[in-house]
């Protein structure tokens, strides 16, 4: 019912029904003035211009009174508000069940492709994970293929060819009520196979990596009274069938909603870690990252104030028999100081010229003189066994330089050949030493031999047009220091040759002065 009403309607025949109206009005307009704000100014903090709602309104969780709200500007952060719900209503009762969510039965799956006869593929894994893995979509027998979880791979027992797919999965065998798998591999033709089983199991039934279907009209059924799978086609010799029981029991139950600040960071969403139920030592070590890695490589730390036994290098030790105590380390021996001066003897005037070393034991350090044994000494230099000696304009003599040897080759080109002896060279004041011969002739065959003033030397050469590499087996060696002697070649049974190339490869000292 409206409050504003008209006192005389069409009744306006004296100031005083009009004065009773206007007064009537003032006292409605009155009435609706709010915090000294005039009607128009309230509604303009609920609607804009175009008479859209725009209220100031604000919602928030209070950890201590629970989810409130509040209509208006305010400048304190703490006024205005009003309670919608308390905190212990919203959370529930502490352990109530939720809900259930299923497990996961297959996980971890890793499609892989082949490569030309590949066998091995990379799948980590460990010893008591059960492994379901797929060959183009055909289920492969345990049969076909081996797991290791030492090397995180599985072997196939045959190469697999260039772009086959390879799937591979877990079973998670804890959410599974019992499960199994067995394989059959048939050898005679049958319908039947034996398979134990209840009314209540599940299960997935596979023939040569195909999946079946169950009921009368399609691939099998199943008989829990006779523990028996019956197939509606023959299985013939060869043919494999792998029975999975795949029923899943596990649930995982939800005991309520942890949203007040009594289990979560208000400003973070994070759970409190003391809201956790986590037992001391319940954490293995190998689930916190790098944790057991850091454990396994830290140094072992002793504190005592005796020499703890049975230490190992690296070991660290706190000696508290002294003030401060004294952090020391195991050399492997025995324990040393991390302090350095602490591990410097004292020294007197008796110690000088005389430096710090290690004393034979390798436990400490002590003074002794300088140990020069291992030093040449100077009646070494330039003696037998010794060391060569510099000159005064520090280079090596002469003397003590060991005997060096060059490489060439002896030339000699005879364009009219003929049985005789032709001249390769003279040797004077040399050397030398003959490892082979090079020889080719452009037409016709001959023999050449080597001699030295006339005296043949090593063996005979068939010469054609083919090109004669030779090395000799014995290296022949010619002494032209005190006597000049001529180097020769000997040509014998020439047919028709012509333009003789040959070569002499020989090896000559060097003489320095």
């Amino acid at each position: 019912m409206a409050r504003l009403r008209q006192q005389y309607p069409s009744n306006y025949t004296s100031s005083s029904n009009i004065n009773t109206e206007m007064e009537n009005i003032i006292r409605y307009v009155n009435a609706a003035e709010l915090g000294e704000k005039t009607l128009s100014e309230l509604l303009a903090q609920l609607f804009n211009s175009s008479g859209e709602w725009t209220g100031p309104v604000e919602f928030k969780f209070d950890s201590t009174n629970g989810l409130q709200y509040r209509v208006g500007t305010y400048t304190s952060t703490t006024d205005g508000w009003i309670t919608i719900a308390a905190a212990a209503d919203i959370k529930g009762t502490a352990g109530d069940s939720s809900a259930t969510v299923g497990q996961s039965i297959f996980y971890d799956r890793s499609d892989l492709t082949a490569s030309a006869n590949q066998t091995v593929f990379t799948y980590a894994s460990s010893a008591t994970d059960v492994l379901i893995i797929y060959k183009n979509g055909l289920l492969q027998p345990t049969s076909a293929y081996t797991v290791s979880a030492a090397n995180n791979n599985v072997t196939f027992g045959s190469g697999l060819s260039n772009g086959d797919k390879v799937t591979i999965y877990k079973i998670r065998t804890d959410s599974i009520s019992n499960f199994n798998r067995t394989d059959y591999a048939i050898t005679s033709t049958q319908t039947q196979i034996a398979y134990t089983h209840t009314a209540t199991d599940t299960f997935l039934v596979y023939k040569n990596g195909v999946l079946m279907r169950t009921g009368g009209s399609n691939d099998y059924t199943s008989s829990d009274a006779n523990n028996s799978i019956t197939f509606t086609s023959n299985l013939v010799n060869n043919d494999i069938v792998s029975v999975l029981k795949v029923e899943d029991t596990s649930t995982a139950t939800l005991t309520g909603l942890m949203t007040t600040s009594e289990y979560t960071d208000i400003t973070t969403g994070l759970i409190d870690f003391t809201k956790l139920s986590i037992a001391d030592n319940e954490i293995p070590q190998a689930k916190v990252a790098s944790l057991a890695t850091g454990l396994s490589a830290k140094a072992t730390l002793s504190v005592s104030s005796s020499t703890p036994s049975g230490q190992s290098s690296g070991n660290l030790w706190l000696d508290t028999s002294v003030t401060p105590n004294q952090l020391k380390f195991h050399n492997g021996t025995t324990f040393i100081s991390t302090n350095p001066t602490s591990s410097i003897p004292d020294f007197t005037s008796s110690n000088a010229s005389q430096v710090l070393k290690v004393n034979g034991t390798g436990t400490a350090l002590e003074y002794g003189a300088v140990d020069v044994t291992s030093l040449v000494p100077k009646t070494f230099m330039g003696a037998a066994s010794g060391v060569a000696s510099l000159s005064s304009a520090a280079k090596i003599p002469t003397a003590q330089i060991p005997t060096l040897y060059a490489t060439h080759t002896f030339p000699l080109f005879q364009g009219s050949v003929s049985n005789a002896t032709f001249l390769i060279k003279r040797l004077w004041k040399e050397t030398i030493r003959i490892d082979g011969l090079t020889a080719i002739v452009s037409t016709g065959t001959c023999t050449i031999q080597l001699a030295v003033d006339g005296v043949v030397i090593g063996t005979s050469q068939a010469i054609s047009a083919t090109k004669a590499d030779v090395t000799f087996g014995s290296p022949i060696s010619i002494d032209a220091t005190s006597a000049s002697k001529r180097l020769q070649v000997i040509v014998t049974n020439d047919s028709s040759s012509a333009n003789l190339e040959l070569g002499v490869a020989a090896v000559s000292t060097i003489s320095l002065s």
